[in-house]
This record gives structure tokens, C-alpha cells and sequence, in this order.
């Protein structure tokens, strides 16, 4: 969140580590979201994943 990254870019820079955004994972789907509307505020985010009883980015 803290790199302001697209959602392109978010795809890229994870998938360079191996990883990817899946739209069977609720967490994933969250995240994706924010990314997608330009939001990284870390503390919005923890509160919906919170909400949906999912763990918290930072912890």
C-alpha cells in the first residue's frame, strides 16, 4: 500500500516474487478492491478486513 502501485503494477511486482491476487480469496478480493479505486489508507482497509473477520495487513 505504501508504493501507491496500480493494479497492473500490484500484479507485476508480486508476481515477481511468485505470488498473485486471487479472486477465490476473500482477503485477496478486499485488497484488490482498495488497489483498484485508489485507496491506501492501511487503516480503512484493517477495518473492512476486520469486519469480514480476515486477517489485518501488518500483522
Amino acid at each position: 500500500m505504501a508504493l501507491r502501485l496500480t493494479l497492473p503494477e500490484t500484479r507485476d511486482f508480486i508476481g515477481k516474487a511468485g505470488y498473485a491476487l486471487s479472486r477465490a480469496n476473500k482477503f485477496d478480493v478486499i485488497v484488490e478492491f482498495f488497489i483498484s479505486h485508489e485507496m491506501y489508507d492501511v487503516l480503512e482497509i484493517n477495518q473492512v478486513l476486520f469486519a469480514e473477520d480476515m486477517p489485518l495487513l501488518g500483522s
